[in-house]
């Protein structure tokens, strides 16, 4: 494969002679005369901007095939035709330049740099490193790229434009959360309510953070983004086994003080509007089953109820209640400085506002910093920072608050012959369980709500000293300090609903007429509470590092102490029963009931010694090793201490004799490989010690007393997980720079993962919870990719595109399940996937063979005929039933016939793929998703088939009947139909355009005119179209028809820099 790239690479390079520039070793074309013309010779020096000389830039006479190498010094001699008037320059980190001889002999040149990623200077945790000489698989963006994006937090405009860096968005819902994941990890299934996440660690200019600092920062306060994704996060060795989210903010640069401002207003809706079924069709479906099953006649909908359900007067629900939300985001940010002193300072605000009821988010911030050389020596920076977000929704109860499923559920499921209010008033109403008896214009006239606030404050300041009797070496100090409150108010009343005289034949329509009893209260909660949150901590490191270069060796070394310490408290308190209607305080509701619940204390510290050595021999060869030494107060004293190291070595190819001389169209070209081990501490605190809740009961007899429960066993010898991991990859720039190349392969190993049986496994007898253990033990391999190419057209006219993709998998090696579920479907999915490959062994890949309809009664007789006690799930065969694969063959359809469905179901391979064209000072740039392959499967939500208090997406209205024997779907009372098989499954590959812009740079001679030196126009779009979609009935990114949709927004905003 790689001889045959190569080839392929030369055949380029020989078609194309004026890119690829082959060139003849240096001492031939010193010594070679051009025979047949008279000659020339022309000697010279090339450097770069900064006069430094670059070596091995390539210098051609244009025209013809001469070429030479420079030398160490830049100087150059090459002899060509007399006639030759241009000769050209390029050089691997330097724009292609062609200049005019005239009658110059000898030319000093100088190259301007290329616009190319691979001399960004990227944070790779406690320094920074050019790209060019990363050894790691690291992924990198710059913020302003995500600015334009109107989105509630900085993560979800990652989406798709990293590779190895996944993005999920809980819902649509305004201040629902956005979860990023490196490299798919993920945690063992008992782990998930001890305190561990698949998140990975997040750091903020060098001083760990909380996943909730980064969703409060803001893009324009931001320089970068930096993701370690390998070994390379060894240097967090505590806490990266997940990976490393590095953030850089922005600070102030030598010069005149600037302002920017940056803002847009938008509007949203949902991207996918789901069908369901019109009154007419829900009722004609479910009397097609009345009649099926001989229902009585005062049970079905007559004639003339159908015929006015045909011109039914009331709206659904949903399109009552739901409407275009809003959203606006302004930003202003203040630089400058001198060559003394630096400042920068930002602020944030964001508002939206969602699609119905009150649900809203609001979110600002402020952050500043300023940098001063106190000494020639010494440096100093000091950065402020605050927060804060409000999530509000006037919802049900015990709605999820980041997808509302409760309440949208009703806004969908609703039958839409039911009013949601006549005359002005609420109608008493059950329907769908959750949330059963529920009317939202009810609920919202007794001014219910939920809101959260949170709020952080941060410093940030770092002491520098850099020597001058010793060059090189860097001695830093840096003190980090974060608070954050978090408040919450719940109130929820009981509320007024009214009752109307039922109608029709079955009683489910309704008329104008008021019941002899009006009104009801519909019960919510019924309640008051309040908590509160209070976290605080530090952060202090030390670190010493020194540089040298030798006459062709680089030595850099590192060393380092990170120690950090912090607390939390946490108390809620609610009171029921409401005394004082309308009056949100405890006051108005009743003392008896009063609840402290669950008040808690945690605290934890961590200590850490660290150091990195990277050594380099003549540019090209690369060694980095890195090691860690952490403790944590999670665990018991003897098992704190855990060592993390990692070794990587790297060589880049481009910049050996052989390969430069001979292939040239390749401008870079590395090898790089690590090998290393990281850690996770990041469980819940002191799981090692005795633990103990409040309770009462009795010891002996019937009187009732105070005690103390055990809520967990503790364990003295739980410890780090790790994983071990191997990275190997390759980067490249090919044709001048303009196209980027990189490969990435990688293995990762995750053993002593913590991990838990489920409540309840152990005898109810012990009192007591299963203990957190290192138990879990997985492997993950796989592959990414990214291929960038920048492009110019004409002076007017230039384009990029940029790919990423990759392959995965992985194996579950060992977990903790319930050995009384062994041998079972259903109950033990979790034990039938360890060992065995999760393309195929995995939870939605278990369901029943569907072997389709029985469409007529031959059909059925058939099929009894060969065993007359035939049943699927426990009926008799009818026609319109769906029927399966009798896999144990014992002639009945039920749970023992649950199997794994096909021998893949997970993605076959995603695409994450960003274009950008410019035109002038047009520019339209475009983030689009495509993944292929693999099945999705119809939600659970959308099989179920419509009731008296339930509808259904509109494809139901293809099912079995008499008349319809080639429907689509079974008849509605068909057994184990809803459940998983293969019947729902759908063909996985999904395509979708995630966000478009297109913007205006006015011309500079105009803005400054308008008195504005730099001033733009956008246009953005979020969710625009659904190219490929497998679901006809939802939108293919929410998991459930019935949740909270995604959003299409449209904003339109202006940046401007004074």
């Amino acid at each position: 494969m790689k001889t045959s790239l190569l080839v392929i690479g030369m055949a380029i390079c020989a078609a194309y002679p004026a890119v690829s520039h082959a060139q003849v070793p240096l001492d031939t074309l010193r010594t070679k005369t051009v025979q047949g013309y008279k000659s020339k010779t022309i000697t010279g020096r090339v450097t770069d901007e900064k006069g430094a000389a670059l070596e091995h830039a390539v210098v051609q006479a244009k025209g013809t095939g001469v070429r030479t190498l420079t030398q160490d010094n830049g100087s150059f001699k090459i002899t060509m035709p007399d006639s030759v008037k241009t000769i050209s320059i390029s050089h691997i980190n330097m724009k292609f330049a062609e200049i005019n001889i005239s009658n110059q002999s000898n030319m000093s040149i100088t190259m301007q740099p290329m616009e190319t990623t691979l001399n960004d200077l990227i944070v790779v945790g406690y320094g920074t490193k050019k790209k060019s000489d990363v050894l790691g698989a690291v992924a990198s963006i710059k913020a302003d790229i995500l600015e334009d994006i109107p989105v509630a937090n900085m993560g979800s405009a990652l989406r798709d434009r990293l590779p190895g860096v996944g993005v999920s968005i809980a819902s649509g819902k305004p201040g629902a959360a956005t979860t990023l994941t490196i490299r798919n990890s993920t945690i063992f299934a008992g782990a998930s309510n001890v305190g561990v996440t698949a998140d990975p660690l997040y750091v903020i200019d060098g001083i760990t953070v909380t996943k909730q600092d980064f969703d409060n920062l803001d893009a324009s306060l931001v320089e970068s983004l930096t993701f370690l994704k390998d070994a390379a996060a060894a240097i967090y060795g505590a806490s990266g086994a997940k990976g490393v989210v590095l953030v850089t903010t922005r600070k102030g640069r030598p010069g005149k003080t600037r302002i920017s401002y940056s803002g847009y207003f938008g509007t949203s809706t949902e991207a996918i509007k789901p069908k369901t079924m019109s009154a007419y069709e829900h009722a004609k479906m479910l009397n097609d089953g009345y009649e099926l099953n001989n229902t009585q006649i005062a049970s079905r909908f007559s004639q003339a109820d159908l015929d006015y359900l045909k011109t039914n007067p009331y709206q659904s629900w949903y399109d009552q209640i739901w409407k275009s939300g809003t959203l606006n985001r302004h930003t202003i940010n203040v630089s400058g400085g001198t060559e003394k002193v630096t400042f920068f300072a930002g602020g944030n605000y964001y508002d939206e506002k969602g699609n119905y009821g009150d649900i809203s988010i609001k979110k600002y911030g402020i952050r500043s910093g300023m940098t001063a050389k106190v000494t020639d020596e010494i440096t100093a920076t000091v950065m402020v920072a605050m927060d804060y977000s409000k999530d509000y929704r006037g919802t049900y109860k015990t709605a999820n608050g980041e997808t509302d499923d409760v309440s949208i559920r009703a806004l969908y499921l609703t039958p839409k012959w039911v009013p949601l209010t006549i005359d002005g008033k609420p109608v008493n109403w059950s329907g769908p369980n959750p949330p059963g008896a529920y009317n939202p214009v009810g609920m919202q006239n007794s001014g219910n709500y939920t809101w959260n606030t949170t709020q952080g404050l941060n410093l940030n300041a770092t002491l520098e000293y850099r020597p001058k009797y010793l060059k090189g070496l860097i001695g830093k100090f840096q003190y980090g300090k974060l608070n954050r409150n978090g408040f919450h108010k719940e109130y929820y009343p009981n509320y007024t609903v009214y009752n109307f005289v039922r109608t029709g034949q079955n009683l489910l329509l309704y008329s104008n007429t008021p019941t002899t009893s009006p009104t009801s209260k519909a019960a919510s909660a019924d309640q008051l509470g309040t908590s509160t949150l209070t976290a605080s901590s530090y952060q202090i490191i030390a670190s010493l590092a020194y540089s040298k270069h030798f006459k062709n060796q680089d030595f850099d070394i590192m060393g380092a102490m990170d120690q950090s310490e912090g607390n939390s408290m946490e108390s809620f308190i609610y009171k029921n029963g409401q005394i004082i209607s309308g009056v949100d305080e405890f006051w108005a509701f009743n003392n008896a009931t009063a609840v402290i619940r669950n008040p808690s204390y945690t605290n934890s510290a961590k200590r850490s010694f660290l150091g990195r050595m990277n050594y380099t021999l003549f540019s090209k060869y690369y060694l980095e090793v890195i090691a860690r030494y952490d403790a944590s107060s999670n665990f018991a004293p003897g098992n704190r201490w855990g060592l993390f190291p990692s070794v990587g070595i790297g060589w880049k190819i481009s910049d050996e004799k052989f390969f430069s001389d001979n292939i040239t169209f390749i401008n870079f070209l590395k090898l790089r490989a690590n090998y290393g081990l990281v850690g996770e501490d990041r469980v819940n605190a002191r799981l090692w010690q005795s633990r103990y809740t409040q309770t009462t009961g009795a010891l002996l007899g019937t009187t009732s007393g105070n005690g103390l429960d055990p809520n967990i066993a503790p364990n003295p010898d739980i410890t780090w997980e790790k994983a071990r991991t191997i990275n190997v990859g390759l980067d490249a720039s090919v044709l001048n720079n303009r196209l980027t190349i990189g490969i990435d392969l990688y293995r990762r190993q995750n053993y002593d993962g913590f991990d838990k049986l489920e409540n309840g496994a152990l005898p109810a007898t012990t009192g007591i919870n299963t203990a957190v253990v290192n138990y879990g033990r997985s492997t993950t391999w796989g592959s990414e990719f990214s291929i960038g190419y920048r492009g110019v057209i004409n002076k007017d006219w230039g384009f990029s595109t940029d790919v990423n993709f990759g392959f995965s998998n992985g194996v579950l090696e060992q977990a903790y399940y319930n050995a009384l579920y062994i041998g079972t479907y259903g109950n033990n999915e979790l034990g039938l996937m360890v060992g065995r490959n999760p393309q195929k062994y995995n939870s939605s890949n278990f369901g029943y063979i569907s072997k389709g309809i029985l469409r007529t009664q031959a059909e059925v007789d058939a099929l009894l005929a060969k065993n007359p006690n035939y049943k699927i799930g426990g009926a008799k065969p009818q026609v319109g039933f769906l029927n399966f694969e009798d896999i144990n063959g014992d002639g009945q359809i039920n749970d023992l016939d649950v199997t794994t469905m096909f021998n893949r179901t997970t993605t076959v391979i995603g695409f994450g793929i960003t274009l950008g064209v410019t035109y002038k000072t047009f520019k339209l740039s475009t983030n689009i998703n495509l993944a292929v392959g693999g099945k999705k499967f119809v939600d659970g939500e959308a099989k179920k088939v419509p009731t008296t208090t339930q509808n259904a997406p509109s494809f139901w209205n293809d099912h079995w009947t008499p008349d319809n024997p080639n429907a689509k779907y079974p008849r509605a009372d068909a057994p184990l139909a809803k459940e998983n098989s293969t019947f729902w499954a759908l063909n996985g590959t999904q395509c979708r355009i995630n966000n478009m812009t297109l913007s205006y740079a006015v011309p500079k001679p105009l803005a400054e005119r308008l008195g504005i030196p730099e001033l733009r126009a956008f246009v953005t779009g979020t969710n625009l179209w659904t190219i490929i979609n497998p679901f006809k009935y939802k939108d293919p990114y929410t998991s459930n028809f019935a949740d909270y949709p995604t959003l299409r927004t449209i904003s339109l905003g202006i940046n401007a820099t004074f």
